[in-house]
């Protein structure tokens, strides 16, 4: 079976809404790791956490692909190719930024630089290496979710040094890094478990190591073990299988805006599940952004 026997060929309308949906799920899926995150050990360093998440989602995938006859030096082999190297280095450079950046900005202003300079990042990384343009009505989608990035995090906490700024701005050029990678490696039509399994693979090679002397001993916990398969099954394996899937069809700049439905859902999560409240500014910002995606996902739909 060829890397990229997993990509079927849809036509016609519903190959059409397809991507959007896709992508707005895995953005969906994205949204659960928070929440999910705080169920882990106490103790359990968040670079840990990431990087086993990274591992169980290249596993995951792999075995599945191999199981399905696809040779695991076929996936191997695509190591060598500069696409997956870049996928592979913002996939795993991603949870170290990350989470040393809100360290020193603090988490409003932390997840409010990562998770809106990526569509922005992903754009102006399509424009030069894919030569795909932004379009206006994703210029005017991004800004409108990105203003209710700021009514959502409140950037009245946003007192952090400069410092956690930049190292979540490189969270969010990190994402950006792997969505045009992986757009590149689809784009030569190479599967998308196929591009997901070899990029996260190389990626946890890189970052297990580094957990395992952060410490996995927590990983050996009845809750430990729960939350780490959760966050490397559903938000890092089908999370992503989603978000490439669409991501093939979709210009890679619509897609990372369209993931901006991670905050919505971590947002509305954290009230229902872990009791945190929001402030009425807060509830507006929420629905600025769901305005934002709902001209992105009509935007893509056209195009």
């Amino acid at each position: 079976m060829s890397a990229s026997a997993d990509l079927p060929v849809r036509r016609g309308r519903a190959a059409i809404a397809h991507p959007v949906t896709a992508v707005v799920l895995g953005g969906t899926l994205f949204g659960t790791a928070g929440v999910a995150k705080s169920f882990a050990p106490v103790g359990a360093s968040p670079v840990a956490v990431g990087s086993v998440r990274l591992a169980i989602g290249a596993l995951a995938i792999t075995a599945y692909l191999v199981a399905r006859g696809t040779p695991m030096g076929s996936l191997m082999r695509m190591w060598r190719a500069k696409a997956t190297v870049v996928a592979a280095a913002g996939a795993a450079a991603y949870q170290p930024f990350f989470f040393a950046g809100i360290g020193y900005a603090g988490v409003p202003l932390g997840t409010l630089v990562a998770v809106g300079s990526a569509p922005v990042f992903t754009g102006l990384l399509s424009w030069l290496v894919l030569r795909e343009r932004p379009s206006r009505a994703w210029a005017v989608a991004t800004v409108v979710c990105v203003v209710g990035l700021v009514l959502l995090t409140g950037v009245g906490a946003a007192s952090g040094s400069l410092l956690g700024v930049a190292l979540t701005a490189g969270a969010g050029l990190s994402i950006a890094s792997f969505t045009v990678a992986a757009k590149i490696l689809l784009g030569r039509g190479v599967g998308t478990l196929a591009v997901l399994a070899s990029s996260f693979g190389l990626g946890a090679l890189v970052m297990v190591p580094v957990a395992a002397v952060l410490g996995l001993g927590w990983v050996a916990t009845g809750p430990g073990v729960l939350v780490a398969l959760y966050l490397g099954l559903a938000t890092m394996g089908v999370a992503n299988i989603l978000y490439a899937r669409g991501l093939v069809g979709l210009p890679a700049a619509s897609a990372a805006t369209l993931t901006l439905a991670d905050p919505v859902t971590a947002t509305a999560l954290g009230a229902l599940v872990l009791g945190q409240v929001l402030a009425p500014l807060g509830w507006v910002g929420l629905g600025v952004i769901c305005v934002g995606l709902v001209l992105q996902g009509f935007s893509a739909a056209r195009g």
